[in-house]
């Protein structure tokens, strides 16, 4: 009976779009291992909201939430080597950005590198330089960046920082990301324990819309006539717009304990 009335609220959310879809945590199994590899997920994975080509699994271990996040498509895969993925944990089953654990770490990518090197909605990777993605992915493999309120800090991926542990594989079968989250209350980490369902969000550079914010900025204001009163540019540098922001979209979903 419980089985049933979780399948009629999936339904439910899954019809409602305004709400997060709701998941299913499934209990871990022996197999479950954060260590890059998919072959213990294939049947727990779901696609993540809006998204083509990534998918994404859960497990609960004991007190911790894994999560599994798996680019099967090529576009995903590149998006994720150049800006890593942020996956954000609402303890309390909503979409507040409560802990957020960036995974790839690389340095963060310029507005200029995001345009240049990222994949396109729907085109090719116009001067993708596949090396250089693979370098950057393999730059982010040791740290996470984990981010609770106003504060933004790294530290190992070997599970030394409360329990936190990630891995990530860039293989011939996709680009697979790992994650083992501690859900009780933890300096650090989460502020509270996590009740019988938490809020996931999925964070990705959006490429689109950073390469708009990118035209916007390096627009000139239109010339006026009469006297040019703006400020004269730095000995030494030329006179050029503010750089752009790097673009963020955040799939949300809530995931509930079976």
């Amino acid at each position: 009976m419980r089985s049933l009335v979780f399948v009629a609220l999936l339904a439910l959310a899954a019809g409602c779009g305004s709400a997060p879809l709701l998941y299913a945590i499934e209990p871990a199994t022996a197999d479950t291992v954060v260590d890059g590899e998919a072959s213990e997920w294939p049947s727990a994975l779901r696609p993540v909201p809006s998204e083509a080509g990534l998918s994404i699994g859960l497990r609960r271990d004991a007190d911790d939430l894994v999560v599994a996040l798996i680019a099967g498509d090529d576009r995903q895969a590149r998006r994720i080597a150049l800006g890593g993925l942020r996956v954000w944990v609402d303890p309390d089953g909503g979409t507040e950005r409560v802990l957020g654990i960036r995974y790839p770490a690389p340095e963060a990518p310029d507005a200029r590198s995001v345009v240049r090197n990222g994949p396109r909605e729907g085109g090719p990777m116009a001067g993708t330089d596949p090396q250089r993605l693979r370098r950057r992915f393999e730059s982010g493999l040791d740290e996470v960046e984990v981010t609770r309120g106003v504060l933004t800090q790294r530290a190992t991926a070997d599970g030394s920082f409360g329990g936190l542990v990630a891995s990530a594989t860039w293989g011939t079968r996709g680009l697979v990301v790992e994650m083992r989250i501690p859900l009780e209350a933890a300096p650090g980490l989460l502020p509270t324990s996590a009740g019988d369902a938490v809020g996931v969000g999925v964070e990705l550079v959006d490429v689109r819309a950073t390469a708009i914010q990118a035209r916007s900025a390096g627009r000139r204001p239109p010339r006026r006539e009469g006297a040019d009163d703006r400020p004269m540019p730095s000995e030494g540098r030329s006179a050029v717009e503010p750089a752009a922001q790097i673009a963020t979209v955040t799939r949300w979903l809530r995931a509930g304990f079976e």
